[in-house]
């Protein structure tokens, strides 16, 4: 193969027999697998001298060796070279080497005398074992410098997603507010504002309006630092909603007090610094995560109650005769909405979601005919939507259960309902699972129709992948999961197979007969026709022959 313009890696050969150090080290196309410079030592305490003075990415390594063994050698190699890769050789075919070289996580074990195939397949794999883990670390770092780049962003999608109800675990949430770095925990008290422009700013292009967002961002920031952490976003209506998390310890007066003067320098700064005015309104107070839609919700109430369509309106603080109980189907508009699950075939998030609508209205609207057709009606038009993507028609789909959907609902109760949508869902499911399988099965038969038209060649995944323009990744799972077994073990079936049917009707030699099926090393072929049949090709021949 070749490496111009790829990384090369450098190797370390160790055993304490030199002609075998010697001879490895000349005989092996070492640069054709990607490595570079080749290293050699005769014992463990050479290999660890050796490394202390080059950079080693590979170590080859003998176990018996007199002094300290291969073992021990991999053993100091991994507590202080950690990121080195090893794998060991011995004579002797015994469980327990295995066993304590996969402890000290080792990359690969081999039988002396080992092919000249056999050790640079191995080789191979170590090299992009680490090829693998550098491009994890390079993503890695790459992955932090735009989190970090973007955690304004991030922070404020993460806000809009729980106003809008998104619902994570405790465990979950805790993660993402630890990552994003977010001064809040679960269960601290949290203040609501929704800041909205006095101005129309029709005249202004995207990058425009969001500088002045930036700038009265900063603003807010600025002028609650001293008491409080600000978290913020934009929401669906272009209000910017400003969360107010009290820093620890307590507030200096009484926190009512503090945050209408608070919020009035905000509102004077933003006038005095940026000549804008702003409308702002400030709600009760509540608990993260708890309180955060249910607030949310009150302030736009509020907003249109009290400020309308009217832009010259001061500051404003709801007081508890504003809270009112907002009687909402929650768990059927909290994102990740039904159309986008159904949309992306989550279909048990699909069941789960339609599930929890279904036990919301059970629970608190049964005896609600209003609740109980809205449900109807947002179940109906999401599946709906989403067969009409598909280019079909709903009716065309669920048959008779569509025609109950002509009366616009199936009836006035949840129990009712809940029959209409585990009928429609369950035909839904079987349908798209079909169209999944039937998608799978023709991508199965055009790789194994590519692997057979080049049995003589040692073909890759990539090489098969690339052909089907498909991820590896993608295609290996898919593939096992509908044939049960790997890519690889295929291909290598399919190989011996083919050996047998050659060994059977044609006079061929085994030699040929290995280079037909792509083996290009006779005594490779023997070994693995020898693991899978019992017997080597030569013998399998005579025995036809005689039966």
């Amino acid at each position: 193969m070749g490496t111009e313009g790829t990384t090369m890696y450098n190797l370390l050969l160790v055993d304490d027999e030199s002609s075998v150090v010697e001879t490895l080290a000349v005989t092996i196309p070492w640069a054709d697998i990607g490595i570079g410079t080749v290293h050699k030592a005769f014992s463990a305490k050479e290999a660890i001298d050796m490394m202390t003075m080059h950079e080693v990415d590979i170590v080859i390594t003998d176990i018996h060796m007199p002094v300290a063994s291969g073992l021990d050698l991999v053993a100091t190699v991994q507590e202080r070279w950690k990121r080195t890769k090893c794998i060991l050789l011995s004579g002797h075919a015994e469980f327990e080497y295995a066993q304590i070289g996969i402890q000290n996580h080792i990359s690969g074990y081999l039988l002396k005398p080992v092919s000249d195939e056999e050790l640079m397949v191995c080789v191979q794999e170590v090299v992009g074992q680490i090829e693998q883990e550098s491009s994890r670390n390079d993503a890695y770092e790459r992955a932090m410098k735009v989190l970090r780049d973007h955690l304004p962003r991030l922070k404020g999608e993460l806000l809009h997603d729980l106003l809008q109800g998104k619902r994570l675990s405790p465990d979950k949430l805790q993660e993402k507010i630890n990552l994003l770095e977010v001064p809040v925990t679960c269960g601290d008290d949290i203040l609501m504002a929704l800041v909205r422009y006095k101005e129309d700013f029709t005249d202004y292009n995207p990058f425009e309006m969001s500088l002045m967002e930036f700038a009265i961002g900063n603003l807010a920031t600025e002028t609650f630092e001293s008491h409080f952490q600000v978290w913020q976003c934009i929401d669906v209506h272009d209000y910017l909603v400003l969360a107010l998390i009290p820093k620890r310890g307590e507030l200096p007066e009484p926190r009512e007090l503090l945050v209408a003067k608070l919020v009035n320098q905000f509102q004077l700064n933003v006038q005095q610094f940026l000549k804008k005015r702003i409308s702002v309104l400030v709600g009760q107070w509540g608990v993260f995560p708890d309180s955060m839609t249910g607030m949310y919700n009150n302030l736009l109430l509020v907003f249109r109650r009290r400020f309308g369509t009217e832009r010259d309106l001061p500051v404003y603080t709801m007081d508890t005769s504003d809270t009112v109980d907002i009687h909402m189907l929650n768990r059927l508009y909290e994102p990740p909405t039904l159309m986008h699950l159904m949309e992306a075939g989550h279909w048990e998030a699909v069941e789960k979601k339609l599930e929890a609508a279904l036990e919301e209205l059970e629970l608190y609207w049964a005896e609600s005919n209003e609740h109980i057709t809205e449900a109807f009606f947002f179940i109906f038009s999401s599946f709906s939507f989403i067969a009409h993507k598909n280019g079909k028609k709903l009716s065309d789909l669920i048959d008779e259960d569509y025609v109950k959907g002509k009366e616009l609902i199936p009836s006035n109760t949840v129990k009712h309902l809940r029959e209409w949508v585990r009928n429609v869902f369950d035909k839904f499911r079987v349908n798209a699972l079909q169209e999944s399988r039937t998608a799978r099965a023709g991508i199965v038969m055009q790789a194994q129709k590519y692997m057979l038209a080049h049995l003589s060649q040692n073909i890759s995944l990539q090489e098969i992948s690339d052909h089907l323009r498909l991820h590896p990744a993608y295609l290996s799972r898919v593939y096992k999961l509908e044939t049960g077994e790997n890519i690889s073990e295929y291909m290598t079936r399919l190989k011996l197979e083919k050996s047998v049917q050659l060994l059977t009707l044609s006079t061929m030699k085994i030699y040929e007969i290995s280079l037909e099926i792509g083996y290009q090393n006779p005594n490779y072929f023997n070994k693995v026709f020898k693991k899978h049949f019992g017997l080597t090709p030569q013998e399998y021949r005579t025995s036809k022959a005689l039966s």
